[in-house]
């Protein structure tokens, strides 16, 4: 069900001006990748649900790491779904997730920010996140009543990106003058059970 969620947020804020690169639901995957010597290195990436094994194989298991071309790379981590409650023919969930969004500040701040005096850009991007989602409950298919709310931000840390395994280039991308934040959204929404 959490593809599905990720999906309709994802729809929501891939208009926003500062998205370029954005995914709906990843899954960490483990791939055998060679390193500078050729020998085979078992690698973790953040990879959508939506490639393909042959798209891995030809490189796209790269495409949501940083990588200084990108404005900013955006998507959503599972973190699960969990019965709420029943009324009637309705059955409620919460859906869990956290949106990752990485920045080049190069790219999209201002020219103040560039030499370290003004910046404030990843509060106004979250702010523009919030604004983005849905002000009440919404029918959305196969969804009744989805209702995201951004419950937390994570600590600014670059553990937010833990669980991957980037080179060494990619690393560099951890750093300033690149940014991150993540975002802990909870979806309330319910499936109508026998309903036609």
């Amino acid at each position: 069900m959490n593809h599905a969620i990720a999906d309709i947020l994802k729809a929501r804020i891939i208009d926003l001006d500062f998205v370029d690169k954005i995914a709906g639901l990843v899954a960490p995957t483990y791939m055998n990748i060679p390193d500078k010597d050729g020998n085979m290195v078992e690698k973790c990436f953040p990879i959508s649900c939506t490639t393909t094994v042959q798209d891995c194989k030809e490189g796209l298991y790269n495409d949501l790491c940083p990588d200084s071309k990108y404005k900013t790379v955006i998507y959503f981590e599972d973190r699960g779904v969990s019965y709420d409650r029943r009324e009637g023919k309705f059955i409620y969930y919460k859906s869990n997730l956290r949106l990752v969004c990485w920045i080049n500040i190069a790219l999209i701040e201002s020219d103040a920010c560039t030499d370290g005096t003004d910046c404030s850009m990843s509060a106004e991007l979250i702010k523009e996140i919030i604004c983005a989602m849905p002000s009440h409950p919404t029918n959305i298919s196969p969804f009744v009543s989805v209702y995201p709310v951004i419950t937390s931000q994570e600590i600014r840390s670059n553990s937010i990106f833990s669980q991957y395994t980037y080179n060494e280039k990619q690393v560099q991308y951890l750093m300033y003058p690149y940014d991150y934040f993540a975002l802990n959204i909870e979806t309330s929404f319910a499936v109508c059970q026998n309903c036609t």
